[in-house]
């Protein structure tokens, strides 16, 4: 499942706002998408709304009511979406949630079905409409909904990563998230579809690593002890083990020294502990690459941590699984890195998401106020918040071509004219009145110094000649 598109009416600063995620060639759902704009236009918010859509919404579509007012009173939310090749709408309205089947489905048809649904007053009235007669999918419903919602202990992933760089880590004794093979063990019949990939949610990171590296041990146990392998040497049956069962540290490791080998680190998962008793945790540190010198996750710098946590958390509910749907929500996939890191950062994200299949099944939106970010992204994938002059929020698509310069974006599609400070901007108007005095000179030795002078400012701001 995919968004296509999302409609909103007087849901806070969105008054009247169409949000478009489909290539303007093929119409086809986009994989990725970015939305950037000035604080306040509410880029974290419609990452919010999309979270809360998947994860309060849709579940209650069998009653047609959410149950509680999640959305402000009297907003009107349209979602579009594409599921197994055919389109739905799924409207929103005070509390209530309807879905409509909409089998090719063309642009005049949808807008005049948007105009009906947001003309209601009231949206139990939408039982009584020619609409609700018929769009709304009437055989065997309930089985229907069943495969449309995303479920727990399944092949669907809803990931929300919310920005949160100022909350701590928490770590046990050990110096690593507190957590045990016991607790680990409790996802076998319990894998839910919705991941909060947070500062707060370490702990669960964890023990998911726990749960897979338990969970491969005792697979490689039954392999040994198959009656056609008890006549194979240790070594033999391990390289033929480890042939089709990959190991999630090792993996982790790749992921992770992207970043940690920048600063002269590395993720030491051959010295990880191997948890196997109810009441053991996983022990792995980072180190120097040198010296080999353990150095605690706590002693890591923000950005860094940040990086491998959220990264490699994301990693984790991918591995070793077949994933069908996935909605992932990154609000400042940016947060405290250096921005050598930041030029490859999409195709890192991109890697993530694969399965063990090697399909990539997910749609990510992402928020960034960093160009460099935005720029890896086409411009139809860039969404941009602007403010209206009577206070609400207008969108429209990038400018800037995907790869071009941040300084372009900048420009182009952040709306900041200038992007030198004051001091420069003072530097720059005097760089030019001494090229006009340059003009005006007419002593040999002025015109010397005041070209001196010139190709010295020219060279130390880069300013044209």
């Amino acid at each position: 499942m995919k968004i296509c598109k999302i409609y909103l009416r007087d849901f806070e600063q969105f008054q009247n706002v169409d949000l478009d995620f489909t290539h303007p060639e093929t119409g086809e759902p986009l994989d990725k998408i970015c939305f950037i704009g000035s604080n306040g236009t509410g880029k974290s918010k419609i990452l919010k709304l999309v979270n809360w859509f998947f994860l309060k919404a849709l579940p209650n579509l069998l009653s047609h009511e959410t149950g509680t007012a999640s959305l402000i009173e009297g907003a009107k939310v349209i979602f579009k979406v594409l599921h197994e090749n055919t389109y739905y709408l799924i409207f929103h309205f005070n509390r209530y949630t309807f879905l409509l089947r909409v089998n090719n489905i063309d642009s005049e048809e949808e807008i005049e079905i948007s105009k009906n649904l947001f003309s209601l007053k009231n949206p139990s009235d939408f039982n009584k409409s020619d609409l609700f007669k018929k769009y709304t999918e009437s055989t065997s419903y309930k089985e229907f909904l069943n495969q449309f919602l995303f479920n727990d202990n399944s092949n669907d992933l809803l990931i929300y990563s919310p920005s949160e760089i100022d909350q701590s880590y928490i770590m046990g004794k050990d110096g690593v998230p507190e957590t045990d093979v016991n607790e680990a063990m409790s996802l076998i019949d319990n894998f839910s579809f919705y991941h909060n990939v947070s500062p707060k949610t370490l702990r669960n990171f964890w023990t998911i690593l726990i749960y897979y590296l338990r969970k491969r041990q005792e697979e490689q146990d039954k392999y040994e002890n198959l009656q056609e392998n008890l006549t194979k040497t240790k070594s033999t049956l391990i390289g033929e083990f480890n042939a089709f069962n990959p190991r999630v540290l090792e993996n982790l490791a790749k992921i992770w020294n992207k970043v940690l080998n920048k600063a002269g680190l590395e993720f030491d998962y051959d010295g990880a502990n191997n948890p196997f008793q109810l009441k053991d945790n996983l022990i792995a540190y980072t180190r120097l690459i040198n010296s080999k010198k353990i150095i605690h996750y706590n002693n890591l710098s923000l950005g860094i941590k940040n990086f491998i946590f959220r990264l490699g958390h994301i990693y984790s509910l991918y591995f070793n699984r077949d994933i069908h749907r996935s909605i992932m929500l990154i609000d400042e996939p940016e947060n405290g890195l250096f921005p050598d890191f930041l030029f490859d950062l999409m195709d890192t994200y991109k890697n993530v998401v694969v399965d063990k299949r090697g399909q990539n099944n997910t749609q990510v939106f992402f928020a960034t106020h960093n160009p460099i970010v935005a720029a890896q992204f086409q411009p139809y994938e860039r969404v941009i918040l602007e403010w209206k002059e009577d206070g609400s929020v207008k969108t429209s698509s990038g400018v800037a071509p995907e790869g071009d310069d941040p300084n372009d974006l900048l420009k182009k599609d952040f709306g900041i004219r200038e992007l030198m400070g004051s001091a420069g901007l003072e530097k720059w108007e005097y760089y030019r009145s001494l090229k006009r005095k340059l003009k005006q000179s007419e002593e040999i030795e002025d015109k010397m110094n005041i070209a001196s002078e010139i190709n010295k400012l020219g060279q130390l701001y880069n300013f044209p000649a």
